[in-house]
């Protein structure tokens, strides 16, 4: 399904529900926070949430108090510093949260924060923190989802929407809730009607639950002593065809995957001569939220039971395959999987002048991608940034300031590509509601005209509401084709090429204001970009209402960029923990580990694709042959010198489009 279809879809099932516009926007604004297709700064992960922040400070405590370890992780300064901004962060939320609701908490990391390093530093402690602080998680998610039950019912202020978006976003991600069951679950909700606010919690967070997963394990044929490992359901298919309790209609699928399991394992023993090639299918279960959570936790639990058996066949290699299956015996819906998703179309490198000494950076980002274990992914996501000389304390700020300018090049260039979508989406859903309106307005039209007496004046009743329906529906029509004429009218002015890509951001950022002198043609498409934002709805709408309001103000543009650059590095700082935790301490799982992962690989690509700007584009010898760190450095200076243009109070100079170019200051715009 196309972006625009896809749209197109939402938009027509939330008027179709009866949705208000600030409803809208909620919903939209939490499918958009939880999908990882998602800009980083329009992820859950790119923004503070109160759920995140608490969690990554129960589990920072959780860690230190691990027994019998010589140097706990994190170090007692950088636990400290995670507690006393979970308890900014709950204080800095608390009026979006019902009246009280997150004191207990705050009162909690108070106590905590007022013991200092010292209060860190033996196991104890820390231990009888963390379960005072597990309590405390509890009660601020029931206050999420109370705070945004609420805004769903009631007109909260935009800055409490945006934020319990967020928060519930972050939930649902880390309770493992997969984004595309997410969004299909909401769509089938909202085609059955009115949708209250219990509902909607019910479809967001559904209740855990147990379901059954299946995966095929490599390098054995028999996992002895299995009753030991897993729970009790847990078995493995001796030959296809068997039954086993918990499949029901599903078991179908089971066969099949053990059919595919063994010819793939035949296969590899033709092409290898005479390698083994056993395999083993395993079934089990698992207590998650959806399928597809399911079917991710499952292949986790699998994977770290697979340690045991390693660990005592050290000759061969036991491994799992990729394909996995996922049954919801309530439902009987079973998901095939294969993890991970791989892509069909061609590929390209980034750069092909990659200097030789950020080759082990690139390795290890790669490693991280492909990396399964959350937890694992996220630190091997710091070794890559390490591995180009970024090192915790100065330089983390640097890279986080670097970051800040190539995210506002990002945020600029995706509202572009979200407005097209977007007014093309509401044509789309407009003349889909329209036809199907006209159709029925016509089909009574012509029964009524087909039959006399009594049942003709009830169809000519009937057909006239319809016809009314239909006009009412044309009207919608009408001013959705406005808001794509107006779009056409933008377009003329930013020059987007048949790709439908944005050739230069600036062009773009002159439309939300123009002065009385400017071009004709940029007055024209200022003029439409106002008119064509009170035609949309939803979320791009409001985005496209904050930064309008951002550009009129360069000093709070500034301070946008500054609070990205400091969000980007808790984030680091975090990543960094992690790499400690992880890699140093053996803790591979945590409360947060799925949005740490797609943070770190978010915060990872970003880095390299400035890197490999700058590397591609570099008009010197001499700064191709800057080091990574020198790089940043000097982009970090960049944006100190922007932020301060921009508190003189203008962005006349502002070159968006070459933000982060070598060849460019960032404000040399003529």
């Amino acid at each position: 399904m196309s972006l625009v279809h896809a749209e197109a879809d939402l938009i027509r099932l939330c008027r179709r529900a009866g949705l208000r516009d600030g409803q809208r926007v909620l919903l939209e604004a939490v499918l958009t926070a939880s999908d990882p297709e998602a800009v980083l700064t329009q992820h859950a992960t790119g923004a503070p949430t109160a759920v995140a922040t608490l969690a990554r400070a129960h589990s920072a405590l959780a860690s230190r108090a691990r027994p019998g370890r010589s140097e706990p992780q994190p170090y007692p300064a950088k636990a400290l510093g995670l507690v006393i901004d979970a308890r900014k962060t709950l204080q800095a939320f608390e009026s979006h949260f019902p009246p009280g609701r997150v004191d207990g908490a705050v009162n909690t990391l108070t106590v905590i924060e007022q013991g200092g390093s010292a209060g860190l530093k033996n196991a104890t402690d820390p231990a009888a923190q963390a379960a005072l602080l597990a309590h405390r998680v509890t009660e601020v998610h029931t206050a999420v989802t109370d705070g945004f039950a609420a805004a769903w019912c009631g007109t909260a202020e935009a800055v409490t929407r945006e934020q319990l978006a967020l928060e519930m976003a972050a939930l649902c991600v880390m309770e493992g809730r997969q984004h595309h069951l997410l969004s299909d679950d909401v769509r089938t909700a909202l085609s059955r009607g009115s949708l209250d606010a219990g509902q909607l919690l019910k479809i967001l967070l559904p209740a855990m639950r147990d379901f059954r997963v299946a995966v095929v394990v490599e390098g054995t044929s028999r996992l002895e002593s299995l009753a030991g490992l897993m729970d009790s359901a847990a078995a493995v298919l001796k030959s296809p065809g068997e039954l086993v309790a918990g499949w029901g209609h599903a078991t179908a699928d089971l066969n099949e995957l053990a059919d595919m399991a063994e010819a793939a394992s035949a296969a590899r023993r033709t092409w290898s001569g005479d390698q083994a090639g056993g395999h083993a299918l395993l079934t089990f279960t698992v207590r998650a939220r959806d399928l597809g959570g399911a079917a991710l936790l499952g292949r986790r639990q699998a994977s770290e039971m697979l340690d045991q058996y390693v660990a005592g066949q050290r000759v061969a290699e036991i491994r799992l395959r990729s394909e996995t299956l996922a049954h919801d015996p309530d439902s009987g819906r079973v998901l095939r999987a294969a993890v991970p998703v791989l892509g069909s179309g061609p590929v390209r490198p980034l750069t092909i002048g990659w200097p030789p000494a950020l080759r082990e950076s690139l390795r290890t980002a790669h490693i991280a991608r492909v990396t399964e274990a959350p937890t694992t992914a996220a630190g091997l996501c710091w070794a890559a940034l390490e591995a180009l000389d970024v090192k915790s304390g100065k330089k983390t700020g640097e890279l986080a300031r670097a970051l800040s300018l190539q995210a506002a090049r990002q945020q600029v260039i995706d509202l572009h590509q979200r407005t097209r979508t977007a007014a093309a989406a509401e044509v789309r859903a407009a003349r889909t509601t329209h036809q199907a309106a006209q159709r029925a307005a016509d089909r009574l039209e012509a029964a009524a005209k087909a039959v006399e007496g009594v049942h003709a004046a009830l169809l000519g009743e009937k057909a006239a509401a319809a016809r009314d329906i239909e006009l009412g529906q044309r009207a919608v029509l009408e001013r959705a084709s406005e808001a794509e004429a107006y779009c056409a009218v933008v377009e003329a002015w930013t020059g987007v090429g048949p790709d439908g890509l944005l050739r230069d951001p600036d062009r773009w950022l002159d439309t939300f204001a123009s002065s009385a002198n400017a071009d004709p043609v940029l007055r024209a498409a200022s003029d439409g970009l106002a008119a064509l934002t009170d035609r949309l709805g939803g979320e791009t709408a409001a985005r496209l209402r904050v930064w309008r309001a951002l550009l009129a103000d360069p000093c709070s543009l500034a301070e946008w960029i500054k609070e990205t650059a400091g969000r980007f590095e808790k984030s680091l700082n975090w990543l960094y923990a992690i790499r400690n935790t992880a890699l140093h301490d053996g803790r591979f799982a945590s409360a947060t580990d799925l949005l740490d992962v797609h943070a770190g690989r978010a915060l990872v690509d970003l880095t390299l694709e400035f890197l490999g700007n700058w590397y591609q584009h570099a008009p010197t010898s001499e700064q191709t042959e800057w080091t990574a760190v020198e790089v940043i450095a000097h982009l970090a200076d960049r944006q100190q010198k922007v932020v301060e243009e921009l508190e003189g109070g203008t962005r006349a100079g502002w070159n968006v489009s070459r933000l982060t170019s070598p060849s460019s200051t960032g404000w040399d715009r003529t």
